[in-house]
């Protein structure tokens, strides 16, 4: 099928960061399946969202959002208020507003986008548990901890009654609770949380994998805040490794840890340390800035 064709296609080639093609391909896709279907067709829907993401990605919200509340539209007509691929756009729609600080109609939008998920699926489905984490999110940023937890912590406990304890979408969870300790200073709280997911993370990864190094940066920092400096060392450095491995000694993301180094030494009382990490950071950033003079 040609549409199908162009969706895989669209998508793939999002995936390799061609987004001007992807952008072109996904909206042969739109065109496509609304000659072939018609305009309200649900997988006039389906390229709709491809699209839109596309968009999204690149920080071009104002030609994703019609997009989106045009398939949210389709998926109404078509499936009836309470269906799941409604809860889906809901939730996209809602995402965009997030991402552009659009705070209080993010948090109506996955308040709806939850309830639609709860009616179709259930109040138990795996599904329902990142609408719960993004609600949390949006909540987290307007300042409102408590009902970021509350949310935060159900979709943990549906992913964990659901899952196997290795997937990675417990992994997630887990991060994102910890993250909410982390900055309310609840170390100890966040600790546990942090270990676990560092387990998910090498036993889904390996022990080289660049999301492993975030994990042990994430259980470094918890330490560190409960001055456990010397458990939290060979951890933080151990990320600052594997980064380099992963991404070589020049990527900005070497500098970012450096400079991360530099804090925790810092906070360890060697400024010395601190210092050598920080202009190694520096001296990063300067050679890659020296190939962007201009005349």
């Amino acid at each position: 099928m040609v549409w199908e064709e162009l969706n895989s296609k669209a998508m793939e080639l999002f995936q390799q960061g061609l987004f001007t093609e992807a952008e072109e391909t996904a909206a042969n896709a739109v065109a496509t399946a609304e000659k072939e279907f018609g305009e309200e067709d649900p997988r006039v829907a389906r390229s709709l969202n491809n699209l839109a993401e596309i968009y999204r990605v690149q920080g071009k919200h104002l030609d994703a959002e019609p997009l989106w509340k045009r398939a949210l539209d389709i998926r109404k007509k078509a499936h009836g208020l309470n269906h799941p691929d409604v809860a889906l756009s809901l939730n996209n729609l809602a995402g965009g507003y997030f991402e552009q600080g659009r705070l209080d109609e993010a948090e109506r939008l996955f308040q709806q986008a939850k309830q639609v998920m709860e009616k179709s699926l259930g109040n138990d489905h795996p599904d329902l548990a990142p609408v719960l984490s993004n609600l949390a999110a949006v909540c987290r940023s307007s300042g409102k901890d408590p009902a970021a937890k509350f949310y935060y912590e159900r979709s943990l406990e549906i992913l964990e009654r659901n899952l196997e304890e290795g997937d990675l979408r417990i992994g997630q969870a887990l991060n994102d609770l910890a993250g909410l300790f982390y900055t309310q200073g609840r170390y100890a709280d966040a600790e546990p949380l942090y270990r676990r997911a560092l387990r998910i993370a090498q036993d889904s990864f390996g022990s080289e994998h660049p999301h492993v190094a975030a994990s042990l940066n994430n259980l470094a920092g918890s330490l560190a805040g409960l001055d456990r400096f010397e458990e939290a060392e060979p951890l933080v450095l151990r990320s600052q490794e594997l980064i380099e491995k992963s991404f070589g000694a020049d990527h900005p993301w070497v500098a970012e840890g450096l400079d991360n180094l530099g804090d925790f030494y810092e906070a360890m009382g060697d400024s010395e340390k601190a210092k050598e990490f920080r202009e190694k950071a520096l001296q990063i950033r300067s050679e890659a800035c020296g190939s962007c003079r201009t005349d």
